[in-house]
This record gives C-alpha cells, sequence and structure tokens, in this order.
C-alpha cells in the first residue's frame, strides 16, 4: 500500500497509536542546534533494545543500555513518549509496508519545508535504535537514502561491518566498554569513534584520544560535517554521570 498525503499517513498512524513517526526538529535541543548551521533535521525515536518486545539494539552493551538516551528529558513526558516510541516499533516489525511508506510522506514534507526555510533536510534514523536502514526497501526502492538523494541521514552504529552504505547515509561508530575492537575496525573502515567521558557540561573535553584528536560533538549532532578521522567527543549526560561499567571513558585515560 503507498500512501501518497499526510492526512492519509495520519489516519493510519493514528490506528497504531502514534500521531508521528519523525519527531519536530525543534523538539531535540542538539539536534535543534543544526539550525544555526542551515539544517533541519528530524530524528527517528523507537523503542531501545527490546523494549517493545522486538530487538533494535542487537550490538548494545549493559552499559550502553543503562545509559540510553532513550530516558533523557523531562521525566514528566516520559510515560507518553514511551507509549509512543513502542507503538512505532511494533508498527515496525508488523507492518513494515505501512510504516515505510508512512515514513516517506514524513520525509517529504520535511523536504519541502527545509526548502521553504532555505535549509539542507536531514534525518537521523536511529535516534533511539540501531538498524540497517540501508537494507530497509521501500515503495521499490532499495531504501529510503536511494528514495531521498536530497536528503543527509546519519546515524551512530555499534555495528563495525556495515556494508553497502549510500553515499548520503552518514555513520558514526560508537564506542562502549566491550567494543573496543571494532571500534578499531571502524576507525580504520573509515568511520569516526564517538566516546561519552566522564566530563561535565562546561568542561573542557580532552585534545586527543588513543593517538586521534577530539571534536566537540555537543557542539551540534549533524556528525557528516565532522572531518574524518577523529574521535567525537561526548560529555556524559542523564544515566551516564556516575557510570561504573566502562562505557563511559576517563578523559585523562
Amino acid at each position: 500500500m503507498t500512501i501518497k498525503t499526510q492526512a492519509e499517513a495520519k489516519r493510519i498512524l493514528k490506528t497504531f497509536g502514534v500521531s508521528s513517526l519523525l519527531a519536530k526538529p525543534e523538539s531535540n535541543p542538539k539536534l535543534a542546534k543544526g539550525t544555526k548551521l542551515g539544517v533541519l533535521s528530524a530524528p527517528l525515536h523507537l523503542a531501545p533494545a527490546n523494549l517493545s518486545g522486538y530487538e533494535v539494539c542487537p550490538m548494545a552493551s549493559n552499559g550502553c543500555r543503562a545509559a540510553c538516551l532513550h530516558s533523557a528529558g523531562n521525566p514528566a513526558y516520559m510515560a507518553g513518549k514511551e507509549r509512543a516510541r513502542i507503538a512505532r516499533t511494533r508498527m515496525y516489525f508488523q507492518a513494515r509496508d505501512l510504516f515505510m511508506s508512512c515514513l516517506a510522506v514524513e520525509i517529504k514534507a520535511l523536504v519541502k519545508k527545509a526548502k521553504r526555510l532555505n535549509m539542507e533536510p536531514a534525518v537521523r534514523l536511529n535516534a533511539t535504535s540501531d538498524i540497517p536502514w540501508e537494507r530497509v526497501k521501500v515503495q521499490g526502492f532499495r531504501n529510503v537514502m536511494e528514495m531521498f538523494p536530497e536528503v543527509t541521514f546519519y546515524d551512530y552504529t555499534k555495528r563495525c561491518n556495515r556494508k553497502d552504505i549510500p553515499a548520503n547515509y552518514h555513520l558514526t561508530f560508537s564506542l562502549a566498554e566491550d567494543n573496543d575492537a571494532d571500534a578499531m575496525e571502524a576507525f580504520h573502515r573509515g568511520m569516526n569513534v564517538a566516546v561519552v567521558f566522564d566530563v561535565r557540561r562546561g568542561q573542557p573535553l580532552p585534545e586527543t584520544y588513543g593517538g586521534s584528536p577530539v571534536i566537540d560533538g555537543d557542539e551540534h549532532d549533524f556528525r557528516p560535517l565532522d572531518p574524518r578521522g577523529v574521535i567525537v567527543g561526548l560529555r556524559a549526560k542523564g544515566d551516564a554521570i556516575g557510570d561504573k561499567s566502562g562505557f563511559v571513558r576517563a578523559a585523562n585515560g
């Protein structure tokens, strides 16, 4: 089934218990920083790990699950956010074609909005998941990247061996407490590596880590602008503060 209008997509989504798939660009403070760069980014939030009954983060470590950004934000809205993310995830697995068709409608609307604002459209599909979207077909296309070549897609991933990545899909590897070897492999394959440090907001990140220069990944979320061969430094936030698993790395280590 091919859905063509936003009104039709909203009717379909409502039957699955959600109002939309993509969150508004301004709903995420870090993604919203991209507007200063002329980028209009919209994230897709699914229920992380196996919270929905379906696994969307197969390579997640215990530290990653404990520090997941799923819990970030105002606690007053957490129950509603979680219900919506579980509903989206179940729709993705139980009605894949409908999900992808609705997603295509929403991306098309984002493209129109970005054009109206004279901005670059961007989508982060794995805001709280780690699905290989390059393998997910949509309406006769191999993936949404092929369907929307004018859109820049970007994600963090813990899968170091992803192949056939479209030119408009940028991936940054995410370091955990137990995947240093995978991170090294990903780095040698051309991916930058994101590292969460035990540094509080407002404090400087280390200049280097593992012999590679560190850039400040908290300045904005639009990772395609990052130079190659760097460590993307992130400050511990939320449940990651006080981590004892090794997921959060020592800045002086």
